[in-house]
């Protein structure tokens, strides 16, 4: 697969979660209903920060988010523990739109090797910055469906906003 393909199969799936990001409140995205253990607002954080760490130590990107992001939003932690105010939605959208943008231009570079190795447990070694890009697809992707599960547990229905959410005007 050519990096353009997969670069535009990612850009799809960003913008799908911009999309589910554009169709919730602040109020909403911070219901925690039951049989969950996170909010809307913390899976489209978690994303984000989750993004931002791999490429920031696997690749030659580097980190270009505030620094509580990740106390607020890395895997174990929980809205009920939060002891700060968590970012706006418009802050993480254009947090997310501009994590887009600079992994666009990773464009010539995904058979490119990984800085160092990157493994999931004992099931799966990247090896590149393709494979990298992949597994981040798949993990937003992830989110994505709990973000529409969560969604629905509240009974909205329209769980994406369809507009040009590419921006943060």
């Amino acid at each position: 697969m050519k990096d353009a393909q997969l670069l535009k199969q990612f850009t799809f799936w960003r913008y799908r979660t911009l999309q589910a990001l554009d169709a919730v409140t602040e109020e909403q995205a911070d219901v925690l209903p039951e049989g969950f253990t996170n909010t809307v607002r913390w899976n489209l954080g978690h994303v984000l920060v989750t993004a931002e760490f791999v490429l920031d130590r696997f690749t030659v990107m580097e980190k270009s988010l505030p620094i509580n992001y990740s106390a607020l939003f890395k895997a174990g932690t929980r809205p009920g523990d939060w002891t700060e105010e968590p970012p706006s939605l418009i802050e993480i959208k254009h947090y997310l739109i501009e994590q887009n943008k600079r992994i666009s231009e990773l464009e010539g570079e995904l058979s490119e090797s990984l800085q160092s190795e990157f493994s999931i447990g004992s099931y799966l070694t990247l090896e590149t910055v393709g494979e990298l890009i992949l597994f981040l697809m798949n993990h937003e992707n992830l989110h994505l469906g709990t973000i529409s599960g969560i969604k629905r547990a509240q009974g909205m229905k329209e769980l994406w906003k369809k507009t040009n959410c590419m921006s943060t005007a």
